[in-house]
């Protein structure tokens, strides 16, 4: 019997209160009645849960009844105190306990653990989590790594190899490990991580969606997946296109009857075989019974199974030491007294092979379950199907040809004949051009007649056409529906098949198969001439940002030039050969002489100055390697630029279309197109809508909006598909810009056809094997004139952007840097010579250098002579002899100091140096 109790208590103080962590809790306790095996033997264990899992609670009493357990329940709301827990788990030892089961998870369970540690006492958890290294800890929830290896192999088998994993905030990504490791490990996969804030998940899927993801891995808590998949939908996440796998293995515990017939890919995984399990079928009746909600059995949760198989290894646990288990007696937190068969238990409980709701049960030294059995679970448009299992870490697909529900009725559609409504609406239907008289069938082809012919040799029906031009819309003063809605809702005809989109408000006046053809909407324009090459047009070659840092690099650069050539040493030469010991030394790298330098390689042309030290060569060099590549890239593809006429449109999207005055534009006047805009949130779409009805821009059928492209200036919006069809036949016109929406279309019938899981069957059978897209090419591409305009190629040519220009930066920025350290480097020597020469100090002779060389200003430099305080003439003399009898050796050898290079020197400047160097030999 179940008992509820709530107790305030009084604290105690207790030893256990070190590991105390913030988190709320809920206690039970469990009483084992003393066996038919064991006489007088006392066996009690307790279950740990929050307060408001009625759930887990009507789990644990149909589980204590079935293995003969009394228990009780102890409750700690969630916001309950940790010395409320503290306390009561000291009771339940104080009570003789023999084990605890944990049903909170999180920190609690860490809180638990450590009380449990300290008393040996058993404790077993249903949770998620990743406790490691514990003795005492029994863990029914998979592994992680178990979890971890079963999604990689299914990413793998699906061949994904882009795809995003939606993750809770605040929740652990260990369960998809390997699946973050293959971004960096491999490059042939691209995985990206998207974090789920708040309770409005819309804007990350929005944002998701606009990337163009369209597989997901999602690892969130079971209680996080409805609202999810309710977010999903809004956002247009769940057509055909899109894939999931869900982490959670209570998945399809769900209701997921309103995502079956949107085409979606979900992939889950169940830890329960409900097949030939009269038990589980047993404990789901004993269940509903207690609990106050009924629920089927494959819809228990894996939590609501594990409680029971708690239960049971406990049972199994406690049967095999019959003889050798005593009762734990006087077990208190304050004393620090532990159990001494606590141990014994637990290893029994670890080594024991167990079979349970949740299947085989087994655990490694550190308690946690592994070689666990999933089955893999996918959503069909006829439920849920197991198309494989996950078994001693092996993947198993294994996808049935019917599902269950289908082949119930299998016969259901044979050998009867069923109305079907078609449109003539090219490609989907025409009317066939023939010489011949034609009855029946036989007068109409196109891509949807083809596909209910497909359909009909999978399911063993017939068919006759009647043709429908009205979809149907609803009265908005009579709320009722006319054209092929009415037909079908009035039981006039069985199926409507042609561009028919699916829409909420058609939803709820019909039923549609699963989605045979994804689109969006379109803008179809006529083709601009084309437009000479501009004026400037060769300055197009390069994008702005690439001739902004052209013009920087070389200013920068010219300045650097400057700066290396004051401070290097060989720079600084003598104007007059023929003069041993000048004055003065001039310097070439004035800012014009740099600049036309730079100017001179990039234009191919060279200059007169040469730089004679090591450090503006290593400069000059990296530069002209820099202008090489430079220019290579813009004579490349300039010809391209001044030769190729562009398309120059007038709009390329929505809002420049919406702000243009000289084009008109329209949709089809009944359709889902112009639903889209009449009910958009978005002003600038609803302000076109306007547009389109107050000037009578809208048509009756897209021939006549084709037509007005080609023959007036108007922009039509029409589905993806439709346009794609007619510039497939009128080379004249393109699509402008990106699809937008998203929609797609289906088959139509009446609300609760008992075909339509047949329908969706054969729809899903066509998909797989490839036949939709073989029609799709065919009516699209080669009947009615398909393939007349080939492949348009666009012949605008790409600008170079920095992107691909950055490594000829990148060169000369590292050898630009190398010069500067090298003419650093030749700068302090020289001031270390003359600080051995004239007998000064090295911080003197560096900040002289420095502060002439930073005036930038002066191609001539005084040669230095500098006096001591103290002593006499003779060191300078001596000095100036050196001077002489080096430049009497340079001399005599043939060479001089400033070889290879042109000097310009005005007459006046060798005038006046000639005038110093006589005054200095007639002082001498």
């Amino acid at each position: 019997m179940l008992d509820t109790l709530v107790s305030e208590m009084e604290p105690k103080a207790n030893s256990c209160r070190r590991y105390v962590a913030s988190l709320s809790d809920k206690v039970c306790r469990l009483r084992k009645t003393p066996t038919k095996y064991s006489p007088g033997l006392f066996q009690t264990r307790r279950g740990i849960f929050y307060t408001d899992s009625e759930e887990l609670k009507a789990a644990l009493s149909v589980s204590a009844k079935l293995y003969n357990f009394e228990i009780s329940i102890k409750e700690i709301a969630r916001n309950g105190t940790i010395l409320e827990l503290n306390r009561h788990v000291c009771e339940l030892a104080e009570e003789s306990v023999i084990g605890i089961i944990d049903g909170t998870g999180g920190q609690s369970t860490e809180f638990i653990q450590a009380l449990c540690d300290i008393l040996e006492l058993p404790h077993v958890t249903i949770k998620h989590n990743d406790i490691k290294e514990n003795s005492y800890i029994l863990n029914l929830h998979p592994s992680s790594m178990a979890y971890d290896m079963v999604m990689k192999k299914l990413v793998a088998r699906k061949e994904w190899e882009e795809f995003t994993i939606l993750y809770l905030k605040g929740y652990s990504l260990i369960r998809t490990n390997s699946l973050l490791q293959l971004n960096t490990h491999n490059d042939r996969y691209v995985v990206t991580l998207r974090e789920l804030n708040g309770n409005d998940y819309r804007d990350v899927l929005i944002s998701a969606k606009e990337s163009g993801y369209v597989n997901f891995v999602v690892d969130c808590p079971q209680e996080n997946v409805p609202i999810i998949l309710q977010h999903a939908q809004e956002v247009g996440l769940l057509a055909d296109e899109h894939s999931y796998i869900f982490v959670s293995p209570d998945l399809f515990t769900l209701d997921l009857e309103r995502y079956r017939y949107g085409g979606v890919n979900m992939t889950g995984l169940r830890l329960a075989d409900f097949e030939e399990n009269e038990d589980l079928w047993n404990f789901a009746f004993n269940f509903n019974k207690e609990f106050v909600y009924a629920h089927e059995a494959d819809q228990l949760t894996s939590e609501i199974l594990l409680i029971h198989d708690a239960v049971l290894i406990f049972s199994k646990a406690t049967e095999k030491m019959k003889y050798g288990l005593k009762r734990p007696e006087g077990l208190s937190c304050e004393n620090g007294t532990s159990w001494n068969h606590g141990s014994s238990l637990l290893n029994f409980m670890k080594t024991n092979k167990v079979e349970g709701f949740t299947r085989t049960l087994t655990f490694n030294g550190h308690g946690d379950r592994h070689n666990v059995i999933f089955d893999v679970l996918e959503l069909t448009p006829a439920g849920n199907i197991t198309i494989g299992t996950w078994n001693n870490n092996n993947l198993t697909i294994s996808r049935p040809i019917l599902a269950g529900s289908d082949i119930v009725e299998e016969t259901i559609m044979k050998n009867r004949t069923f109305k079907v409504l078609i449109a003539t609406s090219a490609p989907y239907g025409y009317v066939k051009e023939s010489s011949d008289q034609l009855e029946g069938n036989d007068r109409y082809e196109g891509f949807t007649i083809d596909l209910i012919e497909k359909l009909s040799e999978i399911l063993g029906f017939s068919y006759e056409f009647e043709v429908e031009l009205e979809y149907g819309t609803k009265d908005p003063q009579t709320q009722k529906w006319n054209g092929m809605i009415y037909q079908l809702m009035e039981d006039k005809a069985d199926f409507a098949i042609c561009d028919f989109t699916i829409t909420s408000l058609r939803q709820s006046a019909i039923d549609f198969s699963t989605p045979f053809m994804s689109l969006g909407i379109g803008i179809l324009y006529k083709t601009p001439s084309k437009q000479p090459p501009e004026m400037f047009s060769f300055m197009a070659v390069f994008s702005k940002e690439v001739w902004y840092y052209m013009v920087l690099v070389q200013l920068g650069l010219g300045v650097i030039m400057i700066f290396v050539g004051r401070i290097s040493h060989k720079e600084w030469q003598n104007p007059v050969p023929c003069i041993e010991q000048p004055e003065e030394l001039t310097n070439q790298f004035s800012f014009a002489n740099s600049v036309w330098l730079i100017i001179g390689s990039v234009m191919q042309q060279g200059s007169e100055i040469a730089p004679i030290a090591l450090a503006p060569r290593m400069i000059t060099s990296v530069w002209w390697f820099f202008t090489m590549v430079i220019v290579a890239s813009y004579v490349g593809t300039l010809v391209a630029f001044l030769t190729v006429e562009k398309n120059v449109l007038p709009f390329e999207t929505l809002e420049e279309l919406y702000k243009q005055k000289s084009i008109s534009y329209g949709a089809k006047s009944k359709g889902s197109t112009l639903g889209f805009f009449q009910h958009s949130p978005n002003p600038i779409l609803a302000g076109m809508y306007k547009k389109m009805v107050d000037n009578h821009w809208l048509v009756a059928t897209n021939d006549i909006g084709v037509a007005k492209c080609e023959n007036e200036t108007y922009a039509f919006f029409m589905e993806s598909t439709s346009l794609e069809y007619y510039k497939e036949r009128h080379c004249d016109l393109l699509q402008v810009g990106d699809s937008f929406d998203s929609k797609s279309y289906g088959i139509g019938m009446k609300k609760g056809s008992p075909y339509k899981k047949y329908i969706d069957y054969g729809l899903r059978k066509l998909k797989e094997s490839g036949e939709i897209q073989k029609l799709k090419n065919i009516w699209w591409k080669e009947k009615r004139g398909g393939g007349k305009c080939g492949i348009k190629r666009d012949e605008e040519q790409k600008q170079l952007g920095l992107k691909n220009m950055l490594g000829a930066f990148v060169v000369l920025g590292v050898g630009c840097l190398i010069g500067l350290f090298i003419s650093i480097i030749d700068m302090l020597w020289g001031v270390f010579k003359r600080t051995v020469k004239y007998n000064t100090t090295f911080k003197f002779e560096l900040i002289e250098e420095l502060k002439f060389a930073l005036k930038f200003s002066g191609d001539t430099k005084p040669v230095k002579r500098h006096q001591k305080a103290q002593g006499s003439s003779d060191s300078l003399a001596e000095a100036e002899a050196k001077d002489e009898i080096k430049s009497l050796r340079s001399i005599k050898s043939g060479r001089s100091t400033d070889t290879n290079r042109t000097h310009h020197s005005h007459s006046s400047k060798h005038s006046g140096l000639s005038m110093a160097f006589a005054k200095r030999r007639e002082y001498s």
